[in-house]
Order: C-alpha cells, then structure tokens, then sequence
C-alpha cells in the first residue's frame, strides 16, 4: 500500500516568453532584487541584462551575484548573503542552470538568520531556518527541476562535502519556465542536463516510497526525454524539442518533491564532491546503470516497465525486459557519448573509498529510500564497477 503527502507550493507559469511575466510580478515582490547567476553563459545570450531591464521597468533596483559555478559552493552562498544582508535585498532571482538556482535558494534562508549556509545542513551545524527570503526561479537549462522543488546542492570546498537541503520554505515562490531561453544549450550541456531529469525520473520511479502521482510523471519525464533530447542535440533551435525537454525536467523535479531520488545521487555526490569539475549530469550516467545491475534483484519489475514503456522493449519476462531497460539505457547514453568510466576522467582509485563513505553519510536518506538496503561498501563496490 502506498501513502502520499506533499506540499507543492510554488507558482509555475510554464510557456514560450515566461521571462517577460517578471515585469508585473516583480512588482510585487518589493524594491530590491539581487540576481544570481553564473560567470558569463547569461551575460553572453543577453539575459542577463533582459532581466535587468525588465526590473528596472518595474522600479526595481536590482544587484548582480554573478560568480556561481556549476558545482556551486558554500563560500560564495555566504558571500551573496552578506550583500543580501547589507543592500537589504527583498527578493533573489536564481537565473540560469540549477547551481544559480540552487545557490539562491541557499542564500535566501542564510540572509535572514545568523551564521553561515553551512550551520542550516544537516551535516553542518544542523540548525532549521526559521526565516528566508523570497524567491524567483528562470531556468535557462532542462535538467534539474529546481524551479519545481525545495532542494538546493552546495558543496564545501573544504570538507569535498557536496549536500543537499530542502525546507519548506527554500521553493521557489515563483518560477518561470521559458523554453525559449534554453535554444543556446550547446550540445554538451543539452545531454548533461536531459539525462540528470532522466536520472530525477527514474530514481523516483525506483524509490521504495513511489506512488501513483510520481510515477505518471517520471514515465511522461522519461518518455519526452528518450524522443526528444536525439532532437534538440542535433538542432538546439527546434522550439518543440526545447519545449518538451523542459517539460520533462520540470514534471521530474515534482516527482522529486512527491516521491525523491535514490542512491545513484549520493555516488554521484560523493563523485563530484571530490572531483567537482565532472559534470552532474555526466556523473549521473556513469552511475547510474551500474547502480541498477547492483540492485537488479530488487528492482528489475520497475525496471521492466521502463523498458517497456519507455524504450518500447517487448518482453513479457521482467527480468528480461528489466535487463533490456538497462541495456536500452546504456545505448542511449552511448549516443551522446556518456558511458564514462572513472578511470578515464582521472578519478583516483585511492579516493574511492572515501568517496563512497561521503556519498553514504551526507545522503543517507536517499540511500536508504534504495531498493536493497545498501551500505557504504555496496556503494564502493559500484564505484569500482565504474571505475
């Protein structure tokens, strides 16, 4: 039997040209915004300043925080929350990928409470934030589904700790999803990011607390993702490809909030921890399909209905269709080039260890939502599978 709760309380407002909503509900919002973004993919498509023109015309004074980088970390969290702190910021607007986003929703509850990001992370100091600041969310890619969760992913460089947190009060209040905006993903970035939704989906759909309501969406998230990413790689500019990828990482992150992901985020969080110029995404698929075989006697009936719906597999056996799905999978990715090994992106083995313990320790709660009751050394064994 399967029990479902959830609190979805941020408004999406989902078309070709979101972007230009943020001129009436800025309004609302108050008289200071502080932009956070990267270091120049905004600045180079002219978003960047779009947003900025479309505050201004809203009487809104806006600062820029532009110096997030993809595996976003807890000292420039801090630093943007004492400009938060001293300009008396009323709103953040996350603007670009999921680590501008994800590092707006940090600093929106380290600003208005006392101390660091790092006293709110359970691995941390613990503390719940009791106060935050509002919100705005303008994805420029289709991966994360953090315009549709609470979930943040900062990493501190010191400790090579890459954690996520979610409250209640880190959704977005607003996200404005413009598919639009995302026709200048270069190839890389448009697989990277497609297939971390794909990974949002299909975790969800293997997690032990799925449901009927999460497993609509994971199925419609991966089914868009297998048609339609093929597109978009070899033309960015097919407006109905963009448009279906983003809706496919959006309806995942929901399936995060309603149901969450499993073990492969912690390998992948324990991988980039320590590695942090691999990419997310790329992470993820080099996992991914080894975690699966790992877990293959306790999961291979969901598996089975992924491959069948999803890669359109026919076979009435579901051991052997669940083998097929992981096969299908693997051919996928192979056609964006990210079967990966470790070995080839200059991991170290004598890190692997220690990168599994991490993984196992700062997300445990996704471990243990994993079909098959894993432990630290079942997920050093996968990395070395990988490796």
């Amino acid at each position: 039997m399967f029990k479902i709760s959830f609190y979805l309380p941020t408004e999406i407002i989902f078309r070709v040209g979101a972007v230009d909503e943020l001129e009436e509900r800025a309004k609302k919002l108050g008289k200071k915004a502080l932009i956070v973004t990267g270091r120049s993919s905004t600045k180079k498509t002219g978003l960047l300043q779009r947003v900025v023109d479309l505050l201004k015309k809203a009487g809104v004074e806006s600062f820029v925080f532009d110096k997030i980088v993809p595996n976003p970390i807890s000292d420039h969290v801090d630093e943007a929350a004492e400009i938060v702190r001293k300009e008396k910021i009323d709103f953040i607007i996350g603007l670009g990928g999921g680590s501008p986003i994800d590092s707006a929703k940090a600093i929106s509850i380290t600003a208005p409470n006392e101390g660091k990001f790092w006293d709110y992370v359970p691995v941390g100091g613990g503390k719940i934030p009791e106060k935050s600041i509002p919100v705005v969310a303008i994805p420029t890619t289709h991966g994360t589904g953090t315009e549709a969760d609470p979930f943040a992913v900062i990493t501190n460089p010191q400790t090579k700790e890459k954690v996520g947190i979610g409250y209640r009060n880190t959704f977005p209040v607003l996200s404005l999803v413009d598919p639009e905006v995302m026709k200048t993903l270069p190839k890389d970035q448009t697989a990277y990011t497609s297939m971390d939704a794909f990974y949002h989906a299909i975790e969800a759909f293997l997690n032990v607390n799925a449901n009927p309501y999460s497993d609509v969406l994971a199925l419609d998230a991966m089914k868009r993702i297998v048609t339609y990413l093929p597109v978009a790689y070899e033309n960015g500019e097919d407006m109905e490809a963009r448009t279906n990828l983003a809706w496919a990482s959006t309806e995942a992150g929901i399936t995060e909030t309603l149901t969450g992901v499993i073990a492969n985020h912690a390998l992948e969080h324990g991988l980039s921890g320590f590695y942090p110029e691999i990419t997310h995404g790329l992470g993820l698929c080099i996992t991914g399909p080894y975690l699966f075989e790992y877990i293959f006697d306790h999961a291979y009936e969901r598996l089975a209905i992924v491959g069948r719906e999803v890669f359109g597999v026919y076979e009435t056996d579901d051991r052997k269709a669940g083998r097929l799905a992981i096969k299908k999978l693997r051919d996928f990715q192979e056609m964006f080039g990210l079967n990966k090994r470790l070995s080839e992106l200059g991991v170290k083995k004598e890190d692997i260890p220690k990168m599994a313990e991490t993984g196992y320790r700062i997300l445990n709660g996704v471990v243990v939502v994993t079909p098959g009751n894993l432990t630290a050394k079942d997920m050093e064994e996968i990395f070395n599978r990988c490796y």
